[in-house]
């Protein structure tokens, strides 16, 4: 995914050209910039698909004076970033993973239970009209949080699920499309539904009309394995697209399959990238889990209890689905 700046957001009331968010291109990120926008409207914002790829963002950025990042879970090549960033400027990052002994840990606000994007919002003292969409950030993240709840009871469950479907199809029309993103991010600043941003509703009833998600649904049926408690899709072919949806279609069939856990692997030349999702309470930790296996194997790894990244060595990806599928049945 290519990470490009937001254009054309000057302002002529303040100059927020000096603070930069690196963030997540998934509905958790592409909030966290709509709202991190709603207070700095001239500010730089860009996406990228991992934490790996944020430190790199991080390394490049010799101008601003504040660098913000969300979603960006802290494996040791982005704190080493973070602690060489600070050097030059001031850099805060928002995080909802479990916290861990960091050498970056000064620099972290980390919050768990809720989304990056509440983190950002609570952290800033936003205003209560972003609290709606804050709420799509904690249901898409599976987060039962009291603004959820708040916002449940204002608006009702159903219209929380259709707006945050909008905005979760919309971006995955075309995953590499981060003007997109900040497009969507910038009109989203203005406190509205994913609904009412003209982009976002085409791009949403064009993957509806295309039938991406039946698609998408039935590519992974006829390619997972179901593992003791889990759904793992492992795939070796990289032109095997699930249409942009991942693990998100990985985690409905899983669903109505009856399992705990779904586990995608894509496995590459050198590195399989593993995304682990828990749909039942009290579980297998994912993110220690994920966290362990990488101290030791490596590369790197990290996440929350419900939900994980990894990348690991093709070599042990093998040993990684076994050891998850046997503390899995425990």
């Amino acid at each position: 995914m290519a990470m490009s700046p937001l254009e054309g957001m000057d302002s002529f009331s303040r100059d927020d050209r000096d603070k930069h968010l690196i963030t997540r291109g998934n509905v958790d990120g592409i909030v966290s910039a709509a709202l991190f926008l709603s207070a700095f409207p001239a500010a730089r914002v860009t996406f990228v698909t991992s934490p790996v790829a944020g430190a790199r963002a991080l390394a490049k950025d010799r101008c601003s004076t504040v660098v913000y990042l969300s979603d960006l879970a802290m494996v040791p090549e982005l704190e080493a970033r973070m602690c060489e960033a600070r050097d030059r400027s001031e850099v805060v990052a928002f995080d909802h993973h479990q916290s861990h002994s960091s050498p970056a840990g000064a620099m972290l606000v980390v919050r768990e239970g809720m989304s990056a994007a509440s983190v950002l919002y609570h952290h800033f003292r936003l205003a209560p009209r972003y609290k709606a969409l804050v709420a799509i950030a904690d249901l898409v993240e599976f987060c039962e949080t009291p603004l959820l709840k708040e916002m449940e009871a204002l608006h009702g469950m159903r219209k929380l699920e259709e707006e945050a479907r909008t905005l979760d199809f919309s971006w995955r029309l075309d995953i590499d499309d981060d003007l997109f993103r900040g497009q969507a991010a910038l009109h989203l600043s203005r406190g509205v539904w994913p609904s009412e941003v003209g982009c976002v509703r085409r791009r949403y009833l064009q993957v509806v009309n295309e039938q991406r998600w039946p698609k998408a649904l039935a590519r992974v049926e006829s390619n997972m394995r179901v593992r003791g408690s889990a759904a793992v899709l492992h795939s070796r072919d990289k032109n095997r697209s699930l249409y942009g949806f991942g693990t998100r279609a990985l985690v409905e069939v899983a669903r109505e399959k009856g399992c705990a856990y779904a586990v995608m692997v894509n496995e590459r030349r050198q590195h399989s990238s593993v995304s682990m999702r828990g749909l039942e309470p009290g579980g297998v930790n994912l993110g220690l889990f994920v966290q362990d296996f990488t101290e030791e194997h490596g590369v790197d790894g990290g996440g929350h209890p419900t939900s994980a990244g990894a990348r690991i060595p093709v070599e042990v990806t093998d040993l990684f689905l076994d050891r998850f599928v046997a503390i899995s049945a425990r």
